[in-house]
């Protein structure tokens, strides 16, 4: 089992920069077999077993994302050091899944809600909304944003926070058109029982 010097060895022997963000900060070890390494910089964190024999990195598994988020669609899964040491590679697929959540944004944005939608249909949209928005709070929270934002990273924070912004937006907007549908069935009070 390899200890944490010769883990970071192992990983800077292959990339002397960060496959993510291109720091060449180094990377912290930790796990009881010093398996995972972690970028000084961007903090998205790889996982090993190569690394428990420190001879020979083959494959590395991407197990947390760095500050920015980018990189989800690889989250915990493995790909051969060489996919890792592409540059272009990496960006490819890191493009097809901006690429694809433009696409599924755009298509969910285009009707909010229709006014035959049932109040459980609205109530189910929001708690969706409200359930994504918790998520986003735990996994990219602020906490972790402002100990890192340099250049591309404060842009990607500010989409981060516009898109719970908009979030927060639509569920708004469901809950007023839900209460605008309880008051026209609620009756008038009559003029004269005041």
């Amino acid at each position: 089992m390899g200890n944490e010097k010769d883990t970071e060895a192992l990983m800077l022997k292959y990339f002397p920069t960060c496959p993510l963000c291109g720091a060449d900060k180094g990377y912290d070890v930790s796990g009881f077999a010093k398996s995972f390494v972690q970028c000084r910089s961007c903090k998205a964190k790889w996982e090993s077993t190569d690394f428990i024999k420190c001879q020979e990195l083959k494959q590395l598994e991407l197990w947390d994302l760095p500050y920015d988020g980018k990189g989800a669609s690889l989250k915990r899964k493995k790909f051969p050091v060489e996919f890792w040491q592409d540059s272009n590679a990496v960006k490819s697929k890191i493009d097809v899944e901006k690429t694809e959540a433009l696409a599924k944004n755009q298509s969910e944005s285009r009707v909010l809600f229709t006014t035959e939608a049932s109040d459980e249909t609205l109530q189910q949209q929001n708690r969706e909304d409200l359930t994504d928005l918790r998520r986003y709070e735990a996994d990219k929270g602020m906490g972790g944003f402002l100990t890192h934002l340099t250049g591309t990273a404060i842009e990607n924070a500010m989409v981060s926070l516009l898109h719970a912004i908009v979030i927060e937006n639509k569920v708004l907007i469901r809950q007023n058109e839900l209460i605008l549908r309880s008051l026209k069935e609620a009756k008038p009070l009559n003029a004269n029982n005041t």
